[in-house]
């Protein structure tokens, strides 16, 4: 249950949310897109997109700003594609439902987005299906659909929780790419998205909004328990950059 929670995100800036498992962060993330599971709902207060009261639009509406004013990176990108089909055929889908690109033009931005990601093999990403690419890969083509999309907003889930070294530095260069067009809401735990990404980090607990600043007031001088914790278990640096690890 999330309770008197209130966040701004303008464009241009990075917003983080941090909290223990349980504390409403996905619920938060959900609410905003409108997918809250049965026996869920927002029972006060308002989710406000440009003006516009995101909770009071019917669902066809909603579907409509998907993508072209609110964008999405799921923690898990698998569960994004359908794993029968081809990234190229579902992108350039995407590409001509939002755009009203034709089939050609979609493709021709499918391969230009895709190699702005650093997949630079981008006809065999295009013809391959789900199955056949890493969970970095596919997380990377999440954000190549987006780069083509741009949006005004965009929500991120734990973009880089199961990301290799290498993937989730390019996530989080990636991220960084998207921040100066779109406002970003990134939900995470690792420090180093919450460092090298978002201007203020807010700590979610039990369903309420604890404390906030930038990640290295809330690390150095941690006012809530659950963030002292994470402060401490944090407190082993890399490269500059604090570390986190899951206890």
């Amino acid at each position: 249950m999330l309770r008197e929670t209130t966040l701004t995100v303008r464009r241009g800036e990075a917003i983080g949310v941090t909290g223990e498992s349980g504390s409403g962060k996905t619920t938060m993330l959900k609410a905003a897109m409108g997918v809250l599971g049965r026996g869920c709902e927002i029972d006060g207060g308002e989710i406000q997109l440009d003006g516009r009261a995101m909770d009071k639009l019917p669902p066809h509406e909603r579907r409509k700003l998907a993508g072209t004013s609110l964008g999405f990176v799921p923690q898990l990108p698998m569960t994004a594609f359908d794993s029968r089909i081809a990234m190229g055929r579902q992108i350039q889908a995407v590409y001509c439902k939002r755009l009203g690109l034709s089939r050609e033009a979609a493709t021709g931005l499918a391969r230009e987005k895709l190699r702005q990601v650093n997949l630079l093999d981008a006809e065999r990403v295009m013809g391959s299906r789900p199955g056949a690419l890493s969970g970095g890969m596919l997380q990377r083509v999440a954000i190549a659909i987006l780069l083509g999309l741009n949006p005004p907003f965009i929500l991120a889930d734990e973009p880089t929780s199961a990301l290799d070294p290498d993937n989730r530095a390019a996530v989080i260069a990636l991220l960084q790419d998207l921040k100066p067009t779109s406002g970003l809401l990134v939900v995470s735990h690792d420090t180093e998205v919450l460092g090298r990404v978002c201007d203020r980090v807010h700590v979610l607990h039990d369903g309420e909004l604890v404390e906030e600043g930038n990640l290295a007031e809330l690390l150095a001088a941690p006012k809530h328990d659950w963030t002292a914790r994470f402060a401490e278990t944090a407190g082993q640096r890399e490269e500059g950059y604090w570390s986190w690890e899951r206890w």
